[in-house]
């Protein structure tokens, strides 16, 4: 019978799988014989890797009249039993169907390991990428296909993904992972870019990601797999596409460019907040902020580039999601809806390899270990 945070006792098979193991490893070793050898292969295998280090410390405290041989990939363990010898397995050569040597090194200080060590022991961290969204939205299966060799993750805000990336960055000794952080760029002051990368999160070149999607160079990849379906003047019906987004954004020309100008404007007002140290050193900071000049300095860059029908210039400024164009541009295309045209983005860069070196190009430089 086992009992929880004072629950009633209930019965031992409603146990986890990992509870009843740990349960069943501290039986077998607690009520052996003094002078008893025990051998336990990968433990990390049968419990959750954060008890596998306690709970076998414990143990072999537990019975100091036996001897233990204990076979793992957690380097926890030899760290948290200094006294123990450590022999690190590096490779076998096999004679036949049997091992006939091993290239073994005796580690005399496992009070510390390194990065190289871990390396051989665990291979290369695992990558994580936190992108903002959740699991509906456009980011996470965009990320998926891009980067297939990194668990993507979703995790809403680009505070919440800056914060993930800096708690495991923080926390690598205890840690196997390696992560990453890919944030929509929201027309982001260079200061703030700066402060995203130095934390080891990565801004997009564009405004979001619906600026990739949308991209005329990704239009054009996904609008001639439709053209050679369903027929019709690719030429004429990109000029369409753009044509109705330019229109549709247009007709929300202030809600845009004002969206852009608030953020400036708290940009501004932001920089005026003391920094450490500058409280206690004394002194003021006075400054005027005019919200009509920022919207109206903002509305007339956003008519400059309508009037240029900079479509690609809108795409990186400012949040076309926020109008009808994404709706204008796949339906110019010959697409139903915007979820058929998102789909054929995603479905491009599943088949077409080709397709996600152009999707990698338009957001931006990145760093080598994530694209490997």
């Amino acid at each position: 019978m086992a009992t929880r945070n004072g629950s009633e006792p209930y019965s031992i098979a409603k146990l986890s799988d990992g509870e009843r193991n740990a349960i069943l490893i501290a039986a077998n070793v607690l009520t052996v014989p003094a002078g008893t050898l025990l051998l336990i292969d990968e433990p990390e295998r049968h419990l959750h890797r954060s008890i596998v280090s306690p709970l076998l410390s414990l143990l072999l405290k537990e019975k100091p009249e036996c001897a233990f041989i204990v076979s793992t990939h957690e380097p926890l363990l030899p760290i948290d039993n200094p006294g123990s010898k450590v022999l690190l397995t590096r490779s076998c050569v096999y004679e036949g169907d049997t091992v006939g040597a091993y290239d073994i090194d005796l580690l005399e200080n496992c009070t510390i390991i390194d990065d190289d060590l871990k390396r051989t022991i665990l291979g290369e961290r695992r990558k994580i990428v936190f992108v903002e969204g959740n699991e509906h939205s456009l980011d996470k299966p965009l990320y998926s296909l891009l980067f297939p060799n990194a668990s993507i993750v979703a995790k809403g805000s680009c505070r919440e993904v800056e914060d993930a990336v800096v708690g495991i960055t923080n926390t690598s000794e205890l840690n196997w992972v390696k992560p990453f952080g890919l944030v929509d760029n929201d027309s982001s002051q260079p200061e703030r870019i700066a402060d995203l990368q130095a934390k080891g999160v990565i801004p997009l070149n564009v405004y979001s990601v619906e600026s990739i999607y949308y991209h005329p160079e990704v239009q054009r990849l996904v609008g001639d797999k439709l053209a050679s379906v369903v027929g019709g003047d690719l030429g004429e019906k990109l000029e369409k596409a753009k044509a109705d987004a330019i229109k549709a954004i247009s007709e929300n020309a202030k809600h845009l460019s004002v969206r852009i100008a608030e953020k400036s404007a708290r940009a501004q007002v932001f920089s005026l907040l003391p920094k450490k140290g500058e409280v206690a050193a004394g002194g003021k900071r006075t400054a005027e902020i005019d919200f009509a000049k920022c919207a109206q300095d903002e509305e007339a860059r956003f008519q400059v580039l309508v009037s240029a029908s900079d479509l690609v210039g809108v795409l990186q400024r400012y949040p076309i999601r926020e109008s009808a164009a994404l709706d204008a541009i796949a339906k110019a295309l010959s697409f139903a809806n915007r979820t058929q045209y998102e789909a054929a983005v995603q479905n491009a860069l599943v088949h077409d390899a080709a397709a996600v070196s152009l999707v990698l190009g338009l957001l931006g430089s990145f760093p080598a270990e994530l694209i490997a």
